[in-house]
């Protein structure tokens, strides 16, 4: 897009809102400037008459007086700043600061962003199918997706990426490499890359295709009657996903479906009318998830579920954890005041706040705070106030008590306290360190170099002889990050008291080599304390309903209510 464009794109955003001014440097000067939606525009429309009789709010005034003061402020720099300015991008940093201001989920979308605002909400794109990573002066391959056309086309993890259609993309972030990679389904290109422990660079034609990321990545059985969903997004495929694994577990001949653990964990959100679908499947037609509530009662809505459940009576058990947010909230937050399902884990992230998208000139868009969400119970569970860039935690003494269906107490203000609340695995310092300095990432590689096959991932383990071999290598690396290491760590002691954890890492990072994100996935699991005390949670009836009842006391609070 060209500045002249971008130009009359924040021109005709300017002319849509008023907005409250926030000034500061851009090598000299930067406008930032906080919204103001909807309502003002009528105050700017009134006469100087009713100012002065005080009609309209001071904010308002203030707004005008500095839009006068951006429209200067340009002129001035156009025709005095000592370089050539860009305009596009200057005003588009001011835009996004504007934003911000407000609360961290306000956002502008470029015509450049638009492909990246879709991948969130669809889980769909144009390109090879592969996470990447900047390493040093280059992006390496970190992930390439099974089914997708990087791994199929033979790239592996920790290829170092060199060119793209002969580009060099030494020095390039990974924002730019990810540009070139990504484009039009059925194009092709060729993809020269660095394999470790391979002299020659290897070379690629890849044929891009349309990339749908699951947004359940894995389901599975933890025994021979409780099942396993993780679901790691809500875009617009969500509900349908979750239903399918579903299905096909019921379907199961060898299994008999009678528990669930649902894995909400790292799960940031998504569309909000996805956790509706998904609360459909467990609780009866016509029952309450969220309430939305705007500036204006006209603009509120209630989402009720609108179809037959699929499984109304089986036990389930959530687990979410501090990153757990927005629809994930919503989804296990409605669960737990419908009585409907036992949430475990660590206290949920607080996001009780919804997004909603309009569509700006020139292909441009903006996502902003529109309402608030309350589920059945209703209460919000938003954990921080934002006004005009100020951010505060709702004191203890402001949240309030709630009760569930079953008349059990649920307080606002505070994310989603778990019913049982279990600490998440801590991975050890040493490990964490192993993992960043790409020790543990390096071995693994190596391991597949040296390695044509290995056993199934539920059977793979790796050998002390193995183990051995990845202390050495890791002792004698003479990075001055590993020589931190041996400073702060007593390493040699620490690799052999830590010996089963850091083989685990290991072994999981070798395992992605081969069966990639589900097969780690699945070995994973067979590790997950959290994930074992869920599946016999599921299949304990007594301990399970026994949760989900009141106590005495809080029936005794009930009936007071």
């Amino acid at each position: 897009m060209d500045n002249q464009k971008k130009n009359a794109i924040f021109a005709q955003i300017f002319n849509f809102y008023i907005m409250k001014r926030r000034m500061s440097a851009l090598g000299g000067l930067i406008v930032c400037l906080t919204l103001v939606l909807a309502c003002p525009m009528q105050a700017v429309a009134q006469s100087s008459d009713d100012r002065k009789k005080g009609k309209v709010e001071d904010l308002h005034l203030d707004a005008q007086q500095y839009m006068e003061i951006l429209g200067s402020a340009i002129t001035t720099l156009q025709g005095q700043y000592v370089d050539t300015i860009d305009w596009g991008k200057a005003l588009a940093t001011g835009v996004k600061a504007m934003l911000t201001e407000l609360d961290p989920y306000c956002e502008f979308y470029s015509e450049e962003d638009q492909s990246d605002f879709k991948t969130m909400t669809t889980g769909e794109y144009g390109g090879i199918g592969a996470l990447i990573q900047q390493r040093g002066d280059t992006v390496i391959i970190a992930n390439p997706y099974e089914g997708k056309p990087a791994l199929e086309a033979g790239v592996r993890v920790g290829d170092a990426i060199l060119t793209i259609d002969g580009e060099s993309m030494i020095k390039k972030s990974t924002s730019e490499v990810s540009e070139k990679l990504r484009g039009q389904a059925g194009t092709n290109f060729k993809l020269r890359v660095k394999r470790p422990y391979v002299e020659e660079p290897i070379e690629f034609e890849i044929h891009r295709r349309k990339i749908v990321l699951d947004a359940v990545p894995y389901y599975g059985w933890l025994n021979d009657s409780v099942a396993y969903i993780f679901l790691s997004q809500f875009t617009d495929k969500a509900g349908q996903e979750v239903q399918d694994a579903l299905v096909k577990m019921r379907a199961d001949q060898e299994h008999q479906l009678k528990g669930l653990v649902f894995d909400l964990r790292q799960n940031g959100g998504g569309l909000l009318e996805e956790a509706v679908k998904i609360v459909g499947m467990f609780v009866p037609k016509g029952s309450p998830v969220v309430e939305t509530k705007a500036k204006r009662p006209e603009w509120n809505s209630a989402y009720r579920t609108n179809t037959v459940p699929i499984e109304p009576t089986l036990p389930i058990v959530c687990l979410i954890d501090r990153n757990s947010a927005s629809a994930a909230e919503i989804l296990s937050g409605s669960l737990q005041d419908l009585d409907r399902a036992v949430i475990m884990g660590e206290r949920s992230f607080g996001k009780g706040l919804v997004q909603s998208t309009r569509s700006l000139p020139y292909n441009t868009l903006i996502k902003f705070t529109t309402a608030k969400y309350y589920i059945p119970s209703g209460r919000c569970i938003q954990v921080i106030n934002y006004k005009l860039g100020e951010a505060e935690q709702i004191p203890d003494s402001l949240t309030h008590v709630f009760y569930t269906a079953n008349g059990r107490e649920v307080r606002d203000g505070r994310g989603i306290k778990p019913d049982v609340e279990e600490k998440p695995q801590q991975m050890s310092g040493l490990a964490y360190y192993l993992e960043r300095e790409y020790i543990t990432f390096d071995y693994a590689t190596r391991y597949r170099q040296e390695h044509e096959t290995i056993p199934p991932y539920d059977q793979f383990q790796l050998t002390d002889e193995e183990y051995d071999a990845f202390c050495q290598k890791a002792l004698a690396n003479k990075k001055d990050s590993i020589l931190t290491l041996l400073k702060v760590f007593d390493m040699k002691h620490d690799l052999d008291s830590l010996r089963d954890e850091i083989k685990e890492e290991v072994a999981n990072e070798i395992i992605l080599r081969y069966y990639h994100q589900r097969g780690q996935s699945a070995h994973s699991l067979l590790q997950d304390t959290l994930v074992k005390k869920a599946a016999l949670l599921a299949a304990d009836q007594k301990r399970y309903n026994e949760i989900l009842q009141p106590t005495n006391k809080q029936n005794k609070n009930n009936k007071k209510k």
